[in-house]
């Protein structure tokens, strides 16, 4: 009896030692926030997703842009026809050099913008003719990589670029981009006259895209801020063509799909 006296007493200790560790307990919600913390920005970088070739969706007129990363090189084209899972018909005039790269086995990878998605896929030059026009045969790929563009996405970048309008021509450095506006900024001094830019004002933004086409857009100040010789402006672009449209969404798209590998 004493043994089982002493027994039930020693029981009841178990849930006092509980006890005494109850206070730990709030650490462990703690700890539990700090795993998902960083995975939140990894789940929204997840912008791409990798699909057969049967998903890529060509648009007869949108602009390719074909990245030889071996070379260092890159530049924009236009389809005009395909045959499906079989081969893209792109007009672009590449540099002989390229070409003979290109045949020897060079690296390249396509991008293709449509209707707020970007494809971008591995592929090869299969033939390629000059007359009666410059003309790429890329063979259809078997798997592509498919990313999904929202208006928030930003991308930081370093594109030079002007601002015209009542304010005459000012350069500028464009510093971050998205699909429905960007941030830049304009070395400036007492003279200058974009110093008198207000919110609402409308300007021309034309932008450097490297071996693309420019950017030429209309955008809406949103915010003038003038800080040490500089003027920080954030921008709305208003009245977006479709093309231009489609270069925001393959230059982008492109960074986004780089930056996630």
């Amino acid at each position: 009896m004493s043994d089982q006296a002493a027994t039930e007493t020693a029981e009841p200790a178990e849930p006092t030692a509980m006890a005494a560790k109850a206070p730990e307990a709030p650490a462990k919600p703690a700890k539990a926030m700090d795993i998902p913390a960083p995975e939140v920005p990894q789940e929204e970088a997840r912008r791409i997703e990798r699909l057969p070739g049967v998903h890529l969706d060509v648009k007869i007129g949108g602009s390719m842009v074909l990245h030889f990363p071996t070379l260092g090189k890159k530049y924009e084209g236009k389809v005009v026809g395909f045959e499906p899972y079989a081969f893209i018909i792109v007009l672009a005039r590449l540099p002989q050099d390229v070409l003979a790269q290109a045949a020897a086995g060079s690296g390249l990878v396509a991008q293709h913008a449509t209707d707020g998605r970007v494809f971008g896929f591995r592929t090869e030059i299969l033939k390629h003719i000059t007359n009666p026009t410059a003309l790429l045969f890329l063979g259809f790929p078997d798997t592509v990589d498919r990313i999904v563009l929202r208006n928030n996405e930003r991308v930081h970048v370093n594109l030079p670029g002007t601002l015209n309008g009542k304010y005459g021509e000012q350069r500028v450095m464009v510093q971050d981009l998205t699909l429905t506006g960007c941030q830049l900024t304009a070395k400036v001094d007492l003279k200058t006259p974009l110093r008198q830019a207000q919110v609402g004002d409308r300007l021309l933004l034309n932008c450097e895209m490297g071996c693309t086409l420019p950017i030429v857009a209309s955008i809406e100040l949103r915010r003038v801020e003038a800080e040490k010789g500089l003027l920080h402006i954030g921008a709305q672009f208003v009245e977006l063509t479709p093309e231009t449209v489609e270069q925001l969404q393959g230059y982008i798209g492109g960074l986004l799909e780089f930056l996630d590998r």
